[in-house]
């Protein structure tokens, strides 16, 4: 799986173990719903750089390669909780934020992760049927990398000609 599916499906078992049951990944979905008790991790935008770096790493037979990064990616996810009351939503709150993860790996890369703000609304602020929301901005910051083989030198033949 890719960064994409790796990151929304982490920050959903993050709310699940949190104490929010089935959190939905369709904006539509959560709109309609007619829960007061909700919970989303939901894609706001994914933002793409090119890249240059090049890395020699050895694999674990000692064989060497080369990871060259094309693009810096960051996705951004709206984590949604809703509750009835202001304390049923910041216990709530509070336990994710406890075991929120620094950060997964995802194919053998690291992506980190990062909780940049939250937004409390109460509820006539926000079109949702729970009492209280919080809305937490979460950015995975990852890459898209190539690896290719690279070749030691004692693994080469050499032969030598020598012209008259």
């Amino acid at each position: 799986m890719g960064m994409y599916v790796e990151c929304q499906n982490k920050l959903m078992e993050t709310l699940k173990a949190a104490g929010c049951e089935k959190p939905f990944t369709s904006k539509k979905r959560l709109e309609i719903s007619s829960e007061s008790r909700i919970s989303a991790v939901l894609c706001e935008e994914e933002t793409l750089e090119r890249q240059k770096g090049k890395k020699v790493f050895a694999d674990a037979e000692g064989k060497n390669h080369k990871r060259t990064r094309l693009y810096n990616r960051d996705i951004t996810f709206t984590v949604i909780i809703g509750e009835y009351t202001n304390e049923k939503l910041e216990e709530t709150y509070e336990r994710f934020l406890q075991m929120f993860p620094d950060g997964i790996y995802v194919d053998g890369n690291y992506v980190k992760f990062e909780l940049s703000e939250a937004d409390w609304m109460a509820e006539k602020d926000h079109v949702l049927y729970a009492k209280v929301v919080v809305q937490i901005k979460v950015t995975c910051h990852g890459g898209l990398y190539k690896d290719t083989d690279m070749l030691r030198l004692k693994d080469i033949d050499v032969e030598v000609r020598k012209e008259e």
